[in-house]
């Protein structure tokens, strides 16, 4: 499945009225893939405001020789899906229109083969999404379900959405990551997690002593799991940094909710895992140059940063690298509290690490010392890793770190 998170920038409107918004995708195309690989090509657009829907528009482009085979739907950000069109169209050579439920036809009657023409209604109504909160992921998927040959690529999406301000905080299912990894869908016990959403706290915002015990109220803003509240690292109107609690049951399902000077959120169910394996990049999506200590104390890089003084490691060698995620440490760590140097605090969990597909050796693994919710893993690069970028993948209690993370050999 492909997708795409992107900022985007919007015009603010006095509070209590009627508001519309437009959040165009600006990215590359995405190809669309034959039906036997079975994927579904998604462009996500981040919406960032907390409206309650009363409209939705959306705009489409398609470069593909044959819509019949296609399957086209919208996805809002509380998950709700509208099927805009599914195998209609046959031999009809692209899309592009804009949907609307006020337009008196329907695309699939009209299948029209002029490039802009419209706007047409959906196979189902836009107007699923009415009621809802507007903030979080709106997502459109372009799925082959017709041939195993025929490729295209997905071109351009737009929405605009219509709606009145809610005002207590608001974060959604899609806006709960991994402070390392970006990645969201599932927590692990002492966790590190960005909370992304509108109304959260204080303008600007407020970041805690990471060298103290982290509290639970900050700002006037605090975050539960199932009631218990957690150490939070940073708060402010549309960010909250924390550390999930240590008591969460795994396997179970956690509902987080935000508590704030405006309100409460909603409560927001995600899944608890043993572990939720995320590296620390210098990209703050996830991907990239991790963030790691050579043997000699540098930096692990290519040497080109503007920022920071980097070179790579030598194969052999034992770099340190920084993680969430990796689940419990024994001996144990208060919730929030920063790791004493001695005595250290290793992983209980089974653990390994790979580089550039190689099998690493790990020479030890645990809570980082001074800094709450902040694991280290020590690796020895193997000896005949090949010089350049090298693919960089932590492993704990089967659960891996994400793709994309690399460091430099010398």
């Amino acid at each position: 499945m492909k997708k795409c998170w992107l900022a985007l920038a919007w015009v603010p409107l006095a509070f209590g009225q009627t508001q519309t918004f437009t959040y165009t995708y600006s990215g590359l195309p995405m190809p669309i893939y034959p039906d036997d690989w079975n994927t579904v090509s998604i462009i996500s657009l981040m919406v960032p405001k907390s409206l309650s829907v009363t409209k939705v528009t959306a705009s489409v482009g398609v470069q593909y020789n044959g819509v019949g085979d296609l399957n086209v739907y919208l996805w809002s950000a509380a998950g709700t899906r509208t099927k805009l069109l599914e195998r209609n169209c046959g031999g009809l050579q692209n899309i592009d229109t804009t949907f609307d439920d006020a337009s008196p036809n329907k695309y699939s009657d009209f299948c029209p083969t002029e490039a802009g023409r419209g706007p047409f209604r959906g196979n189902e109504p836009l107007g699923n999404s009415t009621g809802e909160n507007s903030f979080g992921l709106w997502r459109l998927g372009v799925e082959n379900n017709g041939s195993d040959s025929k490729t295209g690529t997905f071109n351009s999406f737009s929405i605009t959405i219509t709606g009145t301000p809610l005002g207590p905080p608001a974060i959604g299912p899609n806006t709960i990551v991994s402070t390392s990894s970006f990645q969201g869908g599932a927590v692990a016990p002492g966790d590190q997690l960005t909370l992304v959403g509108v109304n959260l706290g204080p303008n600007p915002g407020i970041r805690a002593d990471q060298t103290q015990t982290l509290p639970t109220n900050l700002g006037g803003t605090s975050v539960t799991f199932d009631g218990v509240a957690a150490p939070l690292y940073y708060v402010s109107d549309s960010l909250i940094e924390l550390q999930a609690p240590s008591s969460l049951t795994v396997g179970a399902i956690t509902h987080v909710q935000v508590k704030s000077s405006s309100g409460s959120s909603l409560s927001i169910p995600v899944l608890v895992v043993s572990t939720n394996p995320g590296v620390f990049t210098y990209d703050p999506f996830g991907s990239g140059q991790a963030k790691v200590i050579n043997q000699d104390g540098s930096l692990n890089g290519d040497g080109t940063s503007s920022i920071v003084s980097t070179k790579p490691a030598a194969a052999g060698t034992v770099i340190q690298v920084f993680a969430s995620g990796l689940g419990p440490v024994t001996p144990p760590i208060p919730d929030g509290t920063p790791p004493p140097t001695s005595p250290l605090s290793t992983l209980t969990l089974q653990y390994s690490a790979t580089i550039s597909g190689q099998a690493a050796t790990v020479t030890w693994a645990g809570a980082a010392p001074g800094q709450p919710g902040l694991y280290q893993m020590n690796i020895r690069i193997p000896p005949r890793t090949p010089s350049g970028p090298a693919r960089l993948v932590l492993s704990v209690d089967g659960n891996t770190s994400q793709a994309g993370v690399t460091i430099q050999i010398q």
